[in-house]
């Protein structure tokens, strides 16, 4: 279906399905008329802005998860907003919450592709490793992102239809000191912002031990089918390891008496069972408390022995602050040679939730240093360039710009928290010096500019988040 919106060319949109169906959405096909009445306009449901006086927070919890990254030695990388469609078909698996209930957001553009907004962060960062021959610049690759994911869902407290996302992937590594990097490296994170949630662990095993016990379970779960809720009766068919996703009472009281899948790889995967239990050791090394969680099984097909999440009770059901696991057939799924990896992910608007849930704040952002108010419209223009110089020499500062009264510029100096007010008037012009205003001290002295550049230096420095 093509059309065009606003008059302009506009991208095909279908809800991607894999049996191919689409969802047809109405669009505008020509512009508003001048008398229609203008209406004020709202982010998309499920989404939320960041407004200046939150910025603080997030920038917090991404530096303090760059930091601790870097710390691990973890490379940042970037991947496109979009991508091929068959990319997240391919790794999310058919069962996966994000193909059965129909929540990418997918699209088919003019050149008759389909591609779809990043639905999660593992697949592209994987495929990006197999495109740039990552695998050549050593035998272990540690990746961290910062992005957006998109996920068409029930917005609630903490999880938007476009959300953030921070997370790790190291690819190269199978032994269980790979595991016991990762689960480190997300509780230094999580200690870092003020959080300790619990850790949930479980071993999904490998595909070929697994299949027999997916054959248990659906024996388990087939006669009460009719109890089930409608997406779990789906995933029982296709996966029945997916009911455990389900928040549903009527899907956890049917799962109360199912067999434990740890328990069957315990009798008859001897090699993951033996992972499962080195990484218990490493972990009770590192003094990282852990659960063991019969009931984990993670969200994507790809995922193989260790799954984990760490899982707080601040905010509710959806308890989950970051989670992840292994995914040793995930590189050969999308074409490449057998690579092991690991990852997690976490996100950002839940660790902002669950830091202000446990009475957290971030570091205030630095004051401002100086507001410039100038008097008369020689003043106004000196003040121009001067702002450039106060800028250049690394002073946060503002001015006026719209012209108001001296008593109206000082105000707003009040209400910006200025450290020092800087008159700017005709006869510091004439003799090249600046008056200095202390907002704290209430005293004022008139000095040479090179000199009231370098107090305001020193009373940047002095407030400099580092100190």
């Amino acid at each position: 279906m093509e059309f065009r919106a606003y008059g302009l060319p506009a991208l095909r949109h279908a809800g991607y399905a894999l049996r191919g169906q689409a969802l047809n959405c109405g669009v505008m096909s020509q512009p508003l008329s001048s008398s229609s009445p203008r209406q004020t306009l709202q982010s998309p449901r499920g989404t939320h802005d960041i407004l200046p006086d939150q910025i603080a927070e997030w920038r917090f919890v991404e530096e303090t998860f760059r930091g601790v990254c870097a710390r691990y030695n973890f490379g940042e990388m970037h991947t496109p907003l979009f991508e091929h469609t068959e990319l997240f078909a391919r790794t999310a698996g058919e069962s996966s919450d994000v193909l059965v209930t129909k929540q990418m957001y997918s699209f088919v553009a003019p050149d008759e592709q389909s591609y779809t907004l990043r639905a999660e962060g593992t697949a592209p960062v994987v495929r990006a490793y197999l495109q740039h021959h990552l695998e050549q610049q050593g035998p272990v690759a540690k990746l961290f992102y910062i992005v957006p994911v998109f996920r068409y869902e029930a917005p609630q407290a903490g999880r938007y239809r476009q959300h953030h996302q921070c997370g790790i992937e190291v690819l190269g590594a199978s032994g269980p000191e790979a595991d016991a990097e990762t689960l480190a490296l997300a509780s230094d994170f999580l200690r870092a912002l003020g959080i300790e949630p619990a850790l949930h662990l479980n071993s999904l095993g490998t595909p070929q031990s697994r299949s027999a016990y997916i054959r248990r379970l659906r024996e388990h779960l087939e006669p009460q089918r009719e109890t089930l809720s409608e997406d779990s009766q789906k995933r029982l068919d296709i996966n029945p390891l997916r009911v455990f996703d389900s928040k549903d009472e009527r899907d956890k009281a049917a799962l109360r008496d199912a067999p434990h899948l740890l328990d069957h790889i315990r009798e008859h995967d001897p090699e993951s069972s033996e992972h499962f239990a080195r990484l218990c050791s490493y972990l009770d090394a590192l003094n990282i408390a852990c659960e063991v969680d019969h009931n984990l099984v993670r969200g994507f097909d790809y995922y193989t022995r260790t799954a984990f999440e760490f899982v707080s009770d601040k905010l509710g059901a959806q308890g989950t602050v970051l989670g992840g696991g292994r995914y040793d057939g995930l590189v050969e799924e999308l074409g490449g040679p057998p690579t092991p990896g690991i990852g997690f992910g976490s996100g950002i608007e839940r660790l902002v939730l669950e830091r202000q849930a446990t009475g957290h704040e971030a570091p205030a952002t630095p004051p401002l240093i100086a507001f410039l108010v100038t008097m008369g419209d020689e003043a106004r223009a000196a003040g121009v360039p001067l702002l450039r110089q106060l800028r250049e020499a690394g002073i946060r500062c503002d001015s006026d710009f719209v012209g108001r009264s001296v008593k109206a510029q000082m105000r707003e100096a009040n209400r910006q928290a200025a450290r020092y007010t800087l008159l700017l008037g005709s006869d510091e012009l004439a003799q090249g010096t600046i008056a200095l205003k202390d907002m704290e001290a209430s005293t004022q002295e008139t000095l040479p500019r090179d000199a009231a550049v370098t107090r305001l230096q020193a009373a940047q420095h002095d407030n400099s988040p580092s100190r």
